[in-house]
């Protein structure tokens, strides 16, 4: 029977720096500042985190192209090196589940982990490993090409970076969430967490064909039982086609904003709800701000199926005192922002029954 490694025993090489577990990140958010101040070369690079954290040159050069490099935190332009977007993002939030987002973008699996430790109490490390393998080769086809020797390290990579973070306890060879590890999976799915664009693109096609065929305004499947990362990119896919359809434009004030990392406010609202079984329809959505989002779901505003104008709710009009309701007020008979493709205009038939089941009348 082959050996199993023990990786409560293994040094946690894949975040070398020096310090005890809880400092780690501390010396991450360190480098990252002071890589913003200086635009060091690489081999500044090397020869800073010797000194600094008293590493030997193979540390130092690991935590450099695996750390720094690899996960995209940092670039190099001109022989100097520069925070991108995700590894200002990490320094500026100065949050774990931010570095988590950006290791799941290029190490895929780091978040199973915690699906799979979510799942179990506690978990000895040849349960955990196998567990995880079965969970990301679904999700990841290209690492069901795996050697059992690379299959090995890489989870182990993984579980020791979760271990340097705090997030994952090992006592007696059995694994489990720390303290920390369970508020970070109930504030914040490991599912959602950094979704791969492979997945989102297959959906995407699938919706994309939905919208060339006849329009159904509920699903059918609605009910089907989906893992909670299929729901989660299901949505994603949705809000991708939905947005850029608008130009990530709010369709009812035009409001449009971005965040450095290219994160949009614009949101994807169901015309007929979800929560009444409205289908995933292209068709069946509108780009809004949060707070149009929220005046559609509640029936305070609503779009003429005819023409494409915003109506407002009666009972706004006894309140015409209060600048708020002015603000919504001031949008009746605008005609909503045209989507790039014919293809993704609002249903009629849609916009027909939110007008009448959720709009305020």
């Amino acid at each position: 029977m082959p050996r199993v490694t023990d990786v409560s025993t293994v040094k946690l090489t894949f975040y070398p720096m020096a310090g005890s577990v809880v400092e780690q990140f501390d010396n991450l958010l360190q480098t990252l500042q002071w890589l913003d101040a200086v635009k060091p070369t690489p081999k500044e690079v090397y020869e800073w985190l010797r000194a600094t954290f008293e590493l030997s040159s193979y540390f130092a050069r690991n935590v450099y192209t695996v750390i720094l490099i690899s996960s995209g935190l940092v670039s190099v332009r001109s022989e100097r090196c520069y925070l991108t977007h995700d590894g200002r993002a990490v320094l500026d939030s100065a949050s774990p589940v931010t570095l988590l987002e950006a290791f799941e973008k290029r190490f895929a699996g780091i978040a199973a982990v915690l699906e799979v430790l979510r799942a179990h109490n506690s978990v000895d490390a040849e349960t955990l490993k196998a567990t995880w393998f079965e969970t990301v080769k679904k999700r990841f086809p290209k690492m069901q090409n795996w050697s059992k020797h690379s299959f090995s390290n890489q989870c182990r990579h993984r579980i020791n970076w979760l271990r340097a973070m705090g997030f994952i306890t090992v006592a007696d060879g059995q694994y489990a969430l720390s303290q920390e590890g369970w508020q970070l999976v109930l504030t914040h799915p490991p599912e959602a967490i950094a979704i791969q664009r492979h997945e989102i693109r297959k959906q995407e096609k699938q919706l994309q064909e939905l919208a060339l065929g006849n329009f159904q305004p509920f699903d059918p499947s609605i009910e089907k039982v989906r893992s909670l990362r299929e729901v989660f990119v299901r949505d994603r896919a949705f809000r991708r086609i939905v947005t850029t359809q608008y130009e990530y434009c709010c369709a009812v004030c035009g409001f449009r904003l971005e965040t450095p990392r290219s994160v949009y406010e614009a949101e994807a609202a169901h015309i007929i709800p979800k929560r009444k079984k409205g289908s995933d329809d292209p068709r069946n959505g509108i780009s809004l701000c949060g707070t149009h989002h929220w005046a559609f779901d509640e029936g305070v505003i609503s779009v003429r199926a005819d023409n494409l104008t915003v109506i407002t709710a009666s009972y706004l009009e006894d309140r015409v005192s209060d600048a708020s309701v002015q603000q919504i007020l001031q949008l009746r008979g605008r005609h909503i922002r045209p989507v790039v493709n014919q293809d993704f205009v609002p249903s009629v038939e849609a916009l027909a029954w939110h007008g009448q089941h959720i709009f305020l009348g």
